[in-house]
């Protein structure tokens, strides 16, 4: 079991454009962004505000809230935020909180001996890591340059690369925090 945070980036360090955009993500072919083994190994998911409000947005998930459960099930996700104004997925296992430190316990308990993701961005990876409880670092380069955006991970962080693999047009670099 360990807290990874696993997420897709163009070449030069963005996980999204200036205002959350995830075009250039989508334009990639599908198998090529297919997380599906990674998710079958994950028992409990950490995302930030501006994600969860992209999903949202993209996914048309409140119109269409079956399509979290398509990709959810009953995995206990946990939304970092100070934001009083996200809506909840109806059906989903969603929860709303501000401490990394003082939920991660309950994200490991909820999780049952799996993994929990963290999904971004790279805000609330740096303060998993800065709370001592990120484990891991996957990042999946694609190839693409992004004038601007929202970067990889802005925090600190010592690193051991343990793995490299390609999956079509991505190249994944495995890391264990040190």
């Amino acid at each position: 079991m360990s807290t990874t945070y696993l997420m897709t980036s163009s070449l030069n360090g963005f996980v999204a454009g200036p205002d959350d955009e995830l075009d250039w993500l989508y334009d990639l072919p599908p198998e090529d962004r297919d997380f599906s083994t990674f998710l079958d190994g994950v028992g409990a998911v950490a995302m930030g505000a501006s994600t969860y409000a992209a999903i949202l947005r993209d996914a048309e998930l409140l119109e269409h809230p079956e399509r979290w459960q398509q990709a959810h099930g009953d995995r206990a996700t946990w939304v970092f935020t100070h934001r009083t104004d996200l809506p909840k997925v109806p059906g989903a296992n969603l929860s709303f909180a501000t401490d990394v430190a003082a939920e991660h316990p309950a994200m490991v308990e909820a999780a049952g001996g799996k993994d929990v993701f963290v999904a971004g961005g790279g805000g609330l990876a740096a303060a998993f890591a800065a709370a001592g409880v990120l484990d891991r670092v996957v990042v999946g380069i694609t190839p693409v340059l992004l004038a601007g955006g929202k970067p990889l991970f802005p925090g600190e962080a010592r690193l051991r690369l343990d793995g490299v693999e390609r999956k079509g047009q991505v190249v994944f670099l495995f890391y264990q925090v040190l």
